[in-house]
């Protein structure tokens, strides 16, 4: 990740911290933890307790940490020790109050934890962000209505040779290209963002109607993973416990059937939607498609992941809001709901999809 983006990251987590009164909301659950521990006699303690786990229980509920990229979170896992935020956080401080009904002496010391790691956490960004500041590193922008695809090619798949990271890359390009296609009837030069080198990890630019077709199969394509997912831990366990590969044949192309299935009905209502030029290509561009999809697949089997950020665009400055502002905005909603349910999964194992990745000749 380069620095700029950093910034970027922990400028948001900042101000997340703030908006949601992480720190206070924690630290009055504490002193009121505190008054019973003191005091265990004193009915008005529990109810204040009660009263801010509700109020820290909101803020987790309505932090924006909730709705960050698989990349953001990874990014701030790794500046906060693997700290928990949000929603995860929530079942966190849920669970130390439900192991420690009758000791709240051990429930206020685990809570304490979180405070004084809250605490250094704050201050370490603070520090961070004004160091940056100082040397005048600036925040990585995204444009107002502009989308971006980021893109984790795993280091371990492609054996950190040159040749095979720019064999992944012109495939990615393939996939991009068959979604712009279907959607815009024409492909285009993708601009590259920006590429990390920790995973190689590249961010992409994408127009806003070709970034929620790739959003929402995107999305498709993991909830069906998940379930595939199963499979594919059942099949590795066996594999672990000596049963021959044949014998298991048929589990993986059970696992590959149910993708293909629902592949084919992402590109046929990708199609369906959006492809209006030459007839006679339709079915080409849906073939296309259906590859490329193939590929998304069995890459993210193999630990790839995507992730998509849209900036909204500002209201405008006038009450006249043309017919394209208003598609924009209906574009910008629909692919931030997809994104939000792009999760990333941790594939482990060996990978149990093989879609096919090109057309099968007669």
């Amino acid at each position: 990740m380069n620095v700029e983006r950093l910034h970027r990251v922990i400028f948001d987590f900042q101000n997340d911290l703030q908006k949601t009164n992480l720190l206070g909301n924690l630290q009055a659950v504490r002193e009121n933890l505190q008054n019973i521990v003191n005091q265990p006699n004193q009915p008005a303690y529990q109810t204040n307790l009660v009263a801010s786990i509700e109020e820290l229980n909101k803020a987790l509920h309505t932090s924006k940490y909730n709705s960050y990229t698989p990349m953001f979170k990874e990014t701030i896992a790794e500046i906060t020790n693997e700290m928990n935020f949000g929603e995860e956080l929530k079942s966190e401080i849920d669970s130390i109050f439900a192991s420690n009904i009758i000791t709240p002496a051990k429930a206020l010391e685990d809570i304490d934890k979180i405070v004084n790691e809250i605490i250094k956490i704050q201050t370490g960004i603070t520090n961070t962000i004004g160091g940056l500041e100082s040397l005048n590193i600036e925040k990585e922008e995204l444009e107002p209505g502009t989308c971006e695809l980021g893109y984790t090619i795993p280091r371990k798949y492609i054996d950190n040779k040159l040749v095979e990271l720019k064999n992944e890359i012109s495939e990615l390009n393939f996939i991009l290209n068959m979604f712009t296609e279907a959607v815009t009837g024409k492909t285009e030069d993708h601009k590259v963002k920006t590429i990390s080198s920790s995973e190689f990890l590249l961010y992409v630019i994408l127009g806003l109607q070709v970034a929620d077709a790739v959003s929402k199969a995107t999305e498709r394509i993991l909830n069906h993973y998940k379930q595939i997912l199963e499979i594919k831990v059942l099949r590795n366990q066996l594999a672990e416990k000596g049963v021959p590969a044949k014998e298991t044949a048929s589990v993986e192309k059970y696992a590959n059937g149910l993708m293909e299935t629902e592949i084919k009905k992402i590109a046929k209502e990708i199609i369906d939607e959006h492809y209006n030029e030459e007839k006679g290509r339709k079915n080409e561009i849906e073939n296309g498609l259906n590859i490329a999809l193939n590929k998304l697949a069995n890459r993210i089997d193999n630990g790839f992941s995507v992730e998509i950020r849209v900036e909204p665009l500002p209201k405008p400055k006038t009450e006249d809001k043309d017919e394209q502002y208003e598609s924009n905005v209906e574009l910008i909603k629909s692919i931030q709901k997809s994104a939000n349910n792009i999760d990333y999964i941790e594939a482990k194992g060996k990978a149990i999809l093989q879609l096919p990745e090109s057309v099968e000749k007669n």
